[in-house]
């Protein structure tokens, strides 16, 4: 108890010992393969977790694979001395640089592995992101594509609103830089993980076939460089995905110059009242219609009480491959004790609590209609002209005219077509 108690306040005593830390495999997922294809996948791990630590190291002494730092078009997409500056154990030295960055501020929410089973993960709504899946909900960048380094910087720096995520915004860049890093190591690694063992899963390893094999180097030189280059093509496929996100943002200079945007003590001229009012009617009409159909998940009144009984993309990752009930105890048990969190439905936003979990402003809540939120049922909205039965950018800014007015609007039928400003005054 006393040594626990010390490593905790960053001391020691002598015979105390700081546990080592270690980066956990991936059970669930393993469970979901050696149930779904009738194999026993713990040789499958194994070579796993061997390849991983060699080529990524450990929490203590983070490794960057030798093929990523040999590619110039991915030399700028995570340094080693910022990686080391995030990981191992928290400390700083005589010139206030400090180290252990992702321990201090991100573990006991997201875990040491990245996989969102923190410590305190299990008491937290929504649960932390688990990052193993190189899936983020709020970025810059087309649905089905990472995240930028900016949009990681702002979400560390802004915190995500209605959840546990704080900001970090008191940290020097320099540390958000290096943590910016280590998320995306821990992504790649996780998402290298998940391909290794999936490919393990086609492998009958105690029949002599191999993921990873070292002792092969030398009874069998050219099987083991087969295995090598095979994952390090792996390697550079997720390493690209990250490197390409960076081109792909979309840029939104904003809506038309003369174009009214929602406040709810609007005070313009007569004309800009008028126009406003038919933007706040267009957004209404296109949110209850067939196009945008957002009434269908958000509800009619915008409460989030339309579709309530679906889950997230890291729930049915392993519940969907087996069909799993997730109401069922006894068939999710055996995947909770592995590492698993308990399911819980994503419930779509109460737009009328003026809370967004992107980000606020028109802008995000522009993001969030045209680009979506991977991981979840939010779709990226079609538009014009690429979908001729899409919406224009006129109407995806009356329908943020629309979102944002809603905070303020009755629910009554009585007065649901009346833009609050334009209300009479009791």
């Amino acid at each position: 108890m006393l040594c626990g108690l010390m490593v905790l306040a960053g001391l020691s005593l002598p015979g105390c010992e700081a546990p080592v830390a270690t980066y956990q495999p991936n059970l669930v997922q393993a469970k979901v393969l050696s149930e779904k294809n009738s194999i026993d996948m713990e040789p499958a791990v194994r070579e796993t977790r061997q390849a991983l630590e060699d080529l990524f190291g450990t929490p203590d002494d983070p490794k960057w694979p030798a093929v990523l730092a040999g590619e110039e078009h991915l030399a700028d997409l995570v340094s080693l001395e910022r990686l080391k500056r995030a990981a191992g154990p928290v400390r700083s030295d005589e010139q206030d640089q400090h180290f252990g960055l992702y321990r201090e501020h991100c573990v006991h929410c997201h875990g040491t592995t990245g996989n969102g089973a923190g410590p305190t993960a299990i008491f937290l709504n929504p649960y932390p992101r688990d990052f193993r899946m190189g899936m983020f909900k709020f970025k810059s960048t087309p649905f089905g594509r990472k995240p930028t380094r900016v949009d990681l910087a702002r979400i560390l720096r802004e915190g995500v609103m209605g959840t546990s995520m704080p900001s970090f915004r008191l940290l020097k860049d320099e540390d958000i830089e290096a943590l910016i890093d280590y998320v995306i190591y821990l992504s790649m690694r996780g998402e290298l993980e998940r391909k290794l063992l999936a490919e393990g899963a086609n492998l009958d390893i105690a029949a002599g076939e191999h993921l990873y094999d070292p002792r092969q180097k030398e009874s069998a030189p050219d099987e083991f460089a087969a295995q090598v280059d095979a994952i390090d093509e792996m390697s550079l496929s997720v390493a690209e995905s990250w490197e390409k996100a960076q081109d792909v943002t979309l840029t939104v200079a904003g809506p038309p110059a003369d174009y009214p945007l929602y406040t709810r003590d609007f005070n313009g001229t007569p004309e800009q009242r008028e126009r406003l009012a038919a933007s706040l009617a267009s957004g209404r009409k296109v949110f209850h219609g067939n196009v945008a159909n957002c009434a269908t998940c958000h509800g009619s009144t915008g409460l989030g009480d339309g579709q309530k009984n679906d889950y997230d993309v890291w729930a049915k990752d392993w519940l969907q491959p087996l069909a799993l009930d997730p109401k069922n105890a006894e068939q999710i048990e055996p995947f909770l004790k592995l590492g698993a969190l308990k399911p819980r439905n994503i419930v779509p936003r109460n737009l009328r609590s003026g809370m967004y979990r992107g980000g606020g402003q028109p802008i995000d809540i522009y993001l969030r209609i045209v680009l979506g939120i991977d991981g979840t049922t939010m779709p990226a909205a079609a538009l014009k002209p690429d979908n001729p039965l899409g919406l224009t950018q006129e109407e995806v800014w009356d329908v943020v005219n629309y979102v944002i007015s809603l905070p303020y609007e009755h629910i009554s039928n009585a007065t649901a077509g009346v833009p609050p400003f334009a209300r009479e005054k009791p």
